[in-house]
């Protein structure tokens, strides 16, 4: 039995110190720490990934995984939107927010919410 466990929410975890996010079809996205792009397929479906994809034999590279998340009937379901740009077009860069109480200081790509 395949078992497809969620990789993203909709809601915002208030316990982490950094806050990763994609905007989707006008909804955030929180997405795990490791995640620095966002992109869609041909067929609708959004994937992350750690590095910056390159194309392949007419997709993203393999090394990207899959968005995830409840739906509200509660099953867990990848991510998948209409397309309304070519899939090529649709590549992006997270937005990595520090949160206002962390200790950590921000890297280069992230911000520092005040």
């Amino acid at each position: 039995m395949l078992t497809i466990t969620p990789t993203a929410t909709l809601e915002q975890d208030a316990g982490q110190d950094l806050e990763v996010y994609a905007v989707i079809n006008g909804r955030k996205v929180f997405l795990p720490a490791d995640a620095k792009y966002v992109m869609q397929d041909r067929r609708g479906i959004w994937f992350y990934c750690k590095r910056k994809p390159r194309t392949s034999e007419g997709d993203w590279t393999p090394n990207k995984t899959s968005i995830s998340c409840f739906t509200d009937g509660g099953y867990v379901r990848a991510l998948k939107t209409e397309t309304s740009v070519p899939w090529l077009d649709t590549c992006q860069r997270t937005v990595r927010v520090v949160a206002r109480n962390s200790t950590r200081a921000p890297l280069e790509d992230e911000i520092q919410r005040i």
